[in-house]
């Protein structure tokens, strides 16, 4: 039997930027547009791989979230970056 959508584990994440007008970008590991905050990101997503940018274009950061997380802008960037994920689309007709 399949579980529906809203039996999902989410967990919260908080991730606050060195300035309150820095844009936080969040994407998925495909390279698909999560959730954006300005200063800081509050959100609820699932487990799994993302990566976070401080502004749009700018050097992404790989983020594994396994529980409830709240990170800095330093933390992150003192980590290591990661090349951003370029979403593909499949070619039309191919999809359900």
């Amino acid at each position: 039997m399949n579980q529906s959508n809203d039996d999902a584990e989410y967990f919260e994440l908080v991730i606050v930027a060195t300035s309150p007008t820095t844009d936080i970008w969040l994407g998925d590991d495909e390279g698909h547009f999560v959730d954006k905050g300005g200063g800081t990101l509050a959100t609820s997503i699932r487990p799994g791989h993302y990566t976070v940018e401080f502004g749009l274009g700018a050097k992404a950061f790989p983020i594994h979230i396994t529980q409830n997380t709240r990170r800095t802008e330093e933390e992150i960037a003192a980590g290591p970056s990661c090349p951003r994920p370029i979403p593909s689309i499949p070619p039309r007709g191919t999809g359900p």
